[in-house]
């Protein structure tokens, strides 16, 4: 590294960059350097540390004055001028020869030299120096190429260099306050981009660098106003350097741009930077200094020009929002303080908010809002981004979703840049021709917003000499998309054209209710063009005259209402009715307004040429208005008459009524005709108090809204009826409410969607009582297993709540019967919003967000009473995210308007009055599930003042509980609309046996009276209350106890529970539980369930849809299996003498020469035998070998070439099996496969590579043929072929676990028929596996047996019995399963507690990772739990070998603590065994194989029964785990290494065809059984853990089919594989 002075200037002016850049020739600068003594000027420079650009000046003056001739006022000023004229030309000149410029840049490049030599000299100042990114640090960001052109325009323009000479030589120092907010921009953005909130920092430092550039350009004249006119210099000055982003968010810095709601987080860390970097001046000098935030509003609030009360308000407004953004930073965990260092934040939102209480509640939701704001912004920041959320929005099927991303866009539009709303305008315009009239409704509005927001016009103050730019581009584009609407493409069908056509009213009432007064002709000019001509379609004349209705008279010039007229009086000579109308429509509209000599004579040639219709009662009516309008009375008398005789023919006034109410309801009527005769009914039966017509015609309304095909027909009808309804008798209001409310019930958006807004309002027309019943039956609707229904309940919620404050007005009623009505209505809001169906959540979030908290109806008193009722559960409620959703798209929306409404009440009225309750009763229980029961006691604990934790027992390890996330979604819907009842945190886990736990849980609730609740027959039974106390032991606890009347009548052990009563300090509260919630039991609701029962009257109806829709607790038991004994006993190998043959069973059958020749084998001492004994001590199977070495070769088999055949294919000691046998009873089945298994493992984990079947009997057994073939045994190809001798390389086996018994249900897995597939299936398997690797050895592994190994290794560690005692005693110990094994049993007198994982595959299946089982707790919380036992622990899987689990198990056993005595394992690698030596950890195994190659599990190899999981955000049927089994077609199985094609295929077909037959036999069973067919849903009838495949070749399920189905399907599918694999 250079470190002179001189060293570093000469390497920069040297470069061949700088000399060309001179135009200077090496040699001739080194001899102007000589001559002027450069070189010793700058050593004397750095002696001094003179690193002022005047000493710079000084020094170099000599070769500047060489150069060119000196400038008037000295070289340095001349330099900061020049600088300033290259950056503003508008503003600055300076004479800038060639010689001067070559000076100039002299200067410059030396300088630079010298600032870069001060750095290394001295310690980083942040005022004083300014670091760009570093090119690595910015090349992933979005803005990095503008980044880079940054950098170039900070290196060419000598940025930095000129701003430090500007403060030598002017009294600001404007270099040390950009470095300042570069700094404090920087050092919290590097903080918040650690977290989950996308920041591109390159943006921050660009914008940061550049945001005061702006003071340099404006003029001398212009000085006192360069506050107000910096950021236009600023803006244009990037702009010109082709760095839109970064004048985006540098230009608009000033406090008074967070006034604008949604801001980026680049904008907010340079707003909020800027804020707190100010300067003062001392002595003459600016000194720049950093302030906390509250110190800031301090010095800008006495800076701030003349600050009345209005602008003081105003600056306090928007400095709450920059505090709420600091405060949501502190929250994050971000250090703000920038004298101390940055410290890592929290990587994700705090967890344990429902701990909170008010106004800590109220900051946490804002802080959601806050970030969620943030990250839709960092969308309309990334053009690629901002194109991915369109092109979503544009594949969307469901109009709902779409209303969401129009939501979204409607929200931020105006942050988007040209580009982007270009691409928005291009998809509105898509939407206008949609099928659903909302959603064109919707996009038609946000287009014409849009295309008046479209122009880049800058809107702060401007120089002198700027005008503002007028919308001329956005004229343009309106005058584009207004002819596409009027005059769409050929390609429209006539259905499209009509859609696109009615939306222009939308579309120009979007644009002018967004356009300033001033500028609305310039849009219109081009809208009243179109009514110069005359020759359009007649669909495009229409389309113009329904406009003309929709558009504000007060924009309509005189020559304008003369040309419509004109118009309108030409087209309407055309024939249809509708043209007909629409003129007269449009003239009627006019005619309101302004009535002339010039307006009459097209008016009347409108009358004239629709005279002829007049029969027809819609033009007659308008007619009639239209004569009226113009004052011509007599004609209007004239044409009511002919009203009246076409309403009174037949005198039947009703005929003619009834002939509309017909029209109306006729799909062929056009809708024009169906508004007008609306109109026309209103006028007609209202005016005229014809009473007896209102209920009719308010049915006829109610028949509009239900099934008109057109949206603007049902709005008119729905505004009508609401015009009408006081003028309807009670009862009838309720029939129309009935009515309306079945209307709710059809499930069809395109019928059900518009009822909500109008029967919501007039449901407030009843009686309280009649009231009260719509509102229970909405409950009804909002609870229905159709998301649709619910959906649309709910909108209708909405409408009655923000409309229910009128109801005090209409009914005299209690103000708490009133407000018990409310909390009704909002609890049934809050229930939505914890529906198991996600659109029925986003549709009560969204009605939460728009319909209260974004309601112009209610008042902001209004809302907080609201608001007061449902924060703390809103914040606990809020939907889980996965990316940018809906849910996401949902949730930002809704928690925009709760910010609002947050903020400006606390603006307007100070800090809210929020109620705390000062006690708390923490619930513990296993809610498997939560009952009406449970339901009850809450209550009861919340009606006597407390707020009730439900928190959910981990501890009760016994019982076999749904998965926790299940159950606490169950208990999430049932209390949801609950006041003061939450969920306690899933990550703080409460043992109430565990005095550290009990401490902790006190410390949660500081300040607070804390209660614990439990049933008596907790406190009289459980061993924690029977255990002496301790200090913070459950004694010490307050306690709410539950007594059943029931057991008080009976005989209950009161003594024994008033004896623990005295051992307990605490206060202790009794409370019963009334007789009608104590017959609810959990074993009553699974025995319901499995009887498919309802349910309702024991748990929450929503809950009921959830467990029957996700076919839980089907045939579960409510307790695990503890393992017992089994009935046989296997005893390895070793020397038994033949006296053992007398314990040989009978059903073991030997020949009398096979016995004889048995016992003189087993009597040699090299003999071994295994045997295998059932309860009575009889050997039902044996297996008799010996080990030879190769040197015995020929001594064995007394055959030179088989000995030599054998040297040639192993070395070492070999395995020689000479007998095999077992007994032929049916319930001892497979007894040779398990003791060949465990002759085979014995060996091998005895080093053992190669073994031989040398059979003592002459005469091989089929049996025994095939079971050898099946294990990977192949004939010997040595010898003379007379005897059967089979052999196998023994070096690098294959597993495979037979486990598909342990993954169904009983009775399916005792079945006969079920266990003779299975066992085929098992078969088929194993000679599959062995053509992988063919003449390796497969060892088949029965996973009954490993569990009863494990089991006594297990009891034998923890020294129990491995068996169940009477009274159980339990060990020290606890047992943790962590993998597939003893999944849902319990080990004899040992905690068991299941540590449930799962590997779960990336999409792609390229990857994998270790996390929770699906709906279970994370990881570290299941952890957590398993600590709070208090216990060593044991843990248990079923094989270990590339340790993957333990790899990522590990750091959270030391992280929590946890202490481990031991690993247990089915099967151990020799790998898995070097691990666990490297971790230090003891393990032990039921299987030992030094070099495992391959191993399976058979059931992760079946479809829908097994498999590894994968991550997948789609929504499966019936809660089946998303899985990907390891086989053909659904994955590669790359894991299968030297193995041919053609057998990977084979084996990926066999389990296709295992699978088959095991469900076509399990579909048989359960038909037998149950006499119902077994269909996936109702797969968890008989499959433990049932999985939707979901692999490479997804395909879709219908979950109503039996499974069997698809196993046909696959097998297809692999078939077309099979070409490209053989």
């Amino acid at each position: 590294m250079i470190h002179t002075l001189e060293k570093m200037a000469e390497h920069k002016i040297m470069s061949k960059r700088f000399l060309r850049n001179l135009k200077m020739e090496k040699k001739d600068m080194i001899k102007l350097l000589s001559s002027a003594g450069w070189r010793r000027r700058l050593t004397e420079l750095a002696r001094e540390k003179d690193f002022t650009a005047a000493g710079m000046v000084q020094a170099v003056e000599p070769v500047l004055d060489k150069l060119a001739d000196p400038p008037e006022g000295g070289w340095l000023h001349f330099i900061c001028d020049s600088v300033k004229a290259s950056l503003y030309p508008e503003n600055f000149s300076a004479e800038v020869t060639e010689d001067r410029r070559r000076a100039v840049l002299f200067f410059l490049e030396n300088y630079r030299a010298m600032l870069a030599y001060e750095r290394e000299h001295r310690e980083f100042s942040p005022v004083d120096d300014l670091d760009l990114l570093p090119k690595e640090a910015t090349d992933g960001c979005v803005t990095a190429r503008e980044y880079d052109r940054l950098r170039k325009f900070w290196n060419d323009h000598y940025i930095y260099e000129f701003m430090r000479i500007s403060r030598e030589i002017t009294p600001f120092n404007t270099v040390g306050h950009i470095g300042g907010v570069h700094y404090v921009a920087l050092f919290i953005g590097k903080q918040l981009a650690e977290t989950d909130i996308p920041v591109d920092l390159a943006l921050v430092s660009s914008a940061a660098a550049c945001h005061d550039l702006g003071k340099f350009g404006c003029s001398p004249k212009e000085e006192k106003r360069i506050p107000y006119l910096h950021y236009y210099y600023t803006n244009e000055l990037l702009i010109r350097e082709k760095m839109p982003m970064t004048a985006h968010i540098a230009s608009n810095h000033s406090t008074w741009d967070l006034e604008l709601e949604n801001l980026s987080a680049e904008s907010l860390l340079l707003i909020y930077a800027d804020f707190r970097v100010k300067s003062i001046r001392e002595d003459g000098a600016e000194h720049v200094c950093f302030y906390t935030l509250d110190q800031s509003f301090e010095v800008i609030l006495h800076k701030l020009d003349n600050v009345d009360a209005a602008k003081k308000q105003r600056y306090e407004r928007v400095y709450a929002k920059l505090k709420d953004f600091e405060n949501y930073l502190k929250d994050m965990g971000i250090e703000t303080d920038v004298t101390a260092g940055p410290v890592k934040p929290n990587s994700s939102r705090r967890e344990d908010t429902v701990l909170l209480a008010g106004d800590a509640v109220v900051e946490q939701l804002k802080y959601t809002a806050i970030q969620h704001n943030m990250k839709i912004m960092s969308i309309f920041n990334n053009e690629l981004a901002f194109g991915n959320l369109l092109e979503a929005a544009r594949s969307e099927k469901k109009w709902k979703s779409l209303r969401a991303y129009l939501n979204i866009l409607s929200e931020y539009f105006t942050y988007m840049t040209k580009h982007e709303k270009q691409l928005t305008i291009h998809f509105l315009y898509d939407l206008l021709s949609h099928r659903e009239g909302d959603i064109r409704r919707q996009a038609g509005a946000l287009l014409g917003q849009i295309i008046a927001n479209y122009d880049d016009v800058y809107r702060k103050e401007l120089p002198d000499n700027v005008s503002r730019s007028g919308a001329q581009d956005s004229i343009s584009v309106w005058g584009k998309y207004l002819n596409m609407i009027v005059s769409p493409d050929y390609r429209a069908t006539d259905q499209h054209r009509s859609w696109i056509g009615y939306t222009l009213k939308v579309v120009i009432r979007g644009l002018l209710e967004n356009t300033e007064p001033d500028k609305r002709m310039q849009y219109m000019e081009k809208y009243f063009a179109l009514f110069q001509s005359y020759d359009a379609e007649d669909s495009g004349v229409f389309v113009l005259l329904d406009s003309v209705v929709n558009v504000p008279r007060c924009v309509f010039r005189r020559e304008d209402r003369l040309q419509v007229l004109r118009f309108a009086a030409a087209v309407s000579a055309r024939d249809p009715i509708e043209i007909k109308l629409g003129a007269l429509r449009a003239a009627e509209a006019i005619s309101q307004v302004v009535q002339t000599e010039e307006t009459s004579g097209s008016i009347r040639e409108i009358l004239q040429n629709t005279e002829e219709m007049t029969s027809h009662i819609s033009v007659a009516y308008l007619t009639c208005k239209l004569l009226h309008n113009i004052g011509d009375e007599a004609g209007a008398k004239v044409c009511q008459e002919r009203i009246d005789h076409i309403a009174y023919d037949d005198d039947l006034k009703e005929d003619a009524v009834s002939r509309i109410f017909r029209e109306n309801l006729k799909v062929g009527t056009p809708w024009v005709v169906k508004t007008v005769n609306i109109d026309f009914l209103l006028d007609y039966i209202m005016e005229r108090g014809m009473k007896s017509q209102i209920f009719h015609l308010a049915a006829h309304f109610s028949n509009l809204i239900k099934v008109s095909e057109r949206v603007t027909v049902r709005h008119k009808a729905g505004r009508g009826l609401l015009r009408i309804a006081r003028a309807l008798p009670m009862e009838q209001i309720n029939e129309i409410v009935i009515e309306l409310t079945k209307g709710l019930e059809i499930g069809e958006y395109q019928f059900s969607k518009y009822i909500p807004e109008y029967l919501g309002e007039l449901a407030l027309h009843l009686d309280p009582g009649e009231l009260d019943e719509f509102i229970a039956t909405l409950q009804e609707l909002i609870e229905s297993t159709n998301d649709r229904i619910a959906s649309v309940a709910l909108d209708t919620l909405g409408e009655t709540l923000r409309n229910y404050s009128g109801y005090r007005t209409r009914q005299e009623e209690p103000e708490e019967v009133y407000e018990a009505r409310k909390q009704t209505m909002l609890g049934m809001l809050l229930k939505g919003l914890a529906d198991y169906h996600e659109v029925v959540r986003q549709e009560a979030f969204l009605v939460i967000g728009q319909y209260i908290f974004g309601s112009s109806k209610l008042s902001q008193d209004e809302i907080f009473a609201i608001f007061q009722v449902i924060y703390k559960k809103l914040l606990t409620l809020i939907m889980e995210e996965r990316g940018f959703d809906m849910n996401f798209l949902t949730n930002a929306a809704a928690l925009n308007h709760i910010y609002r409404f947050i903020s400006e009440y606390h603006f307007q009225k100070g800090s809210m009055i929020l109620p705390e309750n000062r006690t708390a009763a923490f619930f513990p229980g296993t809610f498997d599930p939560f009952s009406l029961s449970h339901k009850g006691i809450v209550q009861a604990i919340r009606d006597a003042g407390f707020e009730v934790y439900l928190a959910l027992d981990e501890f009760s390890w016994s019982k076999k509980t749904q998965p926790r996330k299940i159950r606490r979604k169950i208990i999430e819907m049932s209390v949801a609309d609950e006041p003061d009842v939450y969920l306690f945190p899933d990550d703080l886990p409460v043992n109430i046996a565990n005095p550290d736990d009990l401490k902790r849980l006190r410390e949660i609730f500081p300040g607070r009276e804390l209660y614990m609740v439990v049933g008596s027959d907790v406190i009289t039974n459980a061993s924690s209350y029977r255990a002496e106390p301790s200090e913070y032991s459950i004694h010490s606890m307050n306690h709410l106890v539950f007594r059943r009347e029931t057991l008080e009548a009976g005989n209950e052990d009161r003594e024994k529970l008033q004896k623990n009563y005295a051992r307990m300090t605490g206060k202790i509260q009794e409370l019963t539980l009334p007789v009608y919630l104590e017959d609810i039991s959990s074993t009553r609701i699974r025995e319901n369930i499995d009887r498919d029962r309802d349910i309702s009257n024991l748990i929450d109806p929503v809950a009921q849809n959830y467990i029957y829709d996700n076919s839980l607790y089907l045939r579960e038991p409510q307790y695990k299996n503890v393992l017992e004994r089994k009935n046989i006993v296997i005893e390895p190998l070793e020397h038994r003498e033949s006296t053992v043959l007398k314990k040989l069973s009978s059903d073991v059958h030997l020949r009398a020469e096979s016995l004889q020749e048995l016992c003189r084998y087993m009597d040699r001492s090299d003999v071994k035998t295994a045997v295998i004994r059932d309860s009575s001590g009889k050997i039902q199977a044996l297996a008799a070998v010996n080990e030879i070495e190769t040197g015995d070769l020929y001594r064995e088999f007394q055959d030179i070439d088989i000995a030599a055949y054998l040297r040639q294919k192993a070395t070492g000691r070999m395995l020689i099996i000479r007998g095999l046998y077992g007994s032929t009873k049916v319930d001892m089945r497979n007894l040779l496969q398990h003791i060949l298994t465990e002759v085979l493992a014995q060996a091998v984990a005895g080093d053992l590579t190669y073994a031989i079947y040398h059979p003592l009997e002459q005469e091989l057994h089929k049996s025994i043929r095939e079971l050898l073939l099946r294990q990977g045994f192949v004939e010997m190809g040595a010898g003379d072929g007379r005897r059967d001798l089979y052999e196998v390389n023994m070096k690098e086996p294959i597993a495979v676990i037979d486990n598909m018994e342990t993954v169904l249900k009983k009775p399916f897995n005792t079945t006969p028929k079920i266990r003779t597939v299975l066992e085929k299936a098992h078969g088929d398997m194993q000679m599959a596996l062995t053509g992988l690797n063919p003449g390796n050895l497969v060892l088949s592994f029965n996973a009954g047996i490993i569990n009863h190994k494990i089991v006594d290794m297990v009891t034998e560690a923890n020294h129990v019995p491995n068996y169940p005692l009477k009274v159980r005693q339990l060990g020290e110990c606890m047992c943790v399963p962590f993998g597939k094994i003893l999944r849902g049993m319990a080990v004899p007198n040992t905690v068991t507690k299941t540590l449930h994982t799962e590997k779960m595959f990336s999409p792609a299946l390229d990857s994998f990772t270790i996390e929770e089982y699906p709906m279970y707790a994370a990881i570290p919380d299941q952890v957590r739990t398993i600590h709070s036992f208090g216990r060593p622990v044991i843990l248990v899987d079923d094989l270990l070998h590339k340790g993957y689990r333990m790899k990522a198990l590990d750091p959270v056993f030391h992280e929590n603590g946890l202490q481990i005595r031991k690993i247990i394992t089915g099967l151990l690698s020799g790998q898995g065994k070097d691990l666990m030596a490297i971790q230090g950890r003891e393990v032990e195994s039921a299987y030992f194989i030094p070099n495992l190659k391959n191993w399976f599990v058979e059931s992760t190899m079946c479809p829908f029964i097994g498999g590894d999981g994968v991550q997948s955000e789609e929504r499966v049927e019936a809660n089946l785990i998303p899985s990907v089994n390891q086989v053909l077609p659904f994955a590669a199985p790359s894991f299968i290494h030297g193995a041919s094609r053609e057998a990977v295929y084979h084996l990926s077909m066999v389990s296709l065809e295992n699978a088959r037959r095991i469900f076509l036999a399990l579909e048989e069973e359960y038909q037998n059984v149950f006499e119902r067919k077994l269909t996936i849903k109702r797969l968890s009838d008989a499959v433990i853990s049932p999985r939707m495949p979901n692999g490479a070749d997804r395909v879709a399920v219908d979950p109503s089919l039996a499974p069997s189905v698809y196993m046909e399907d696959y097998k297809e599918r692999l078939r077309r594989l099979e070409s490209a694999l053989k």
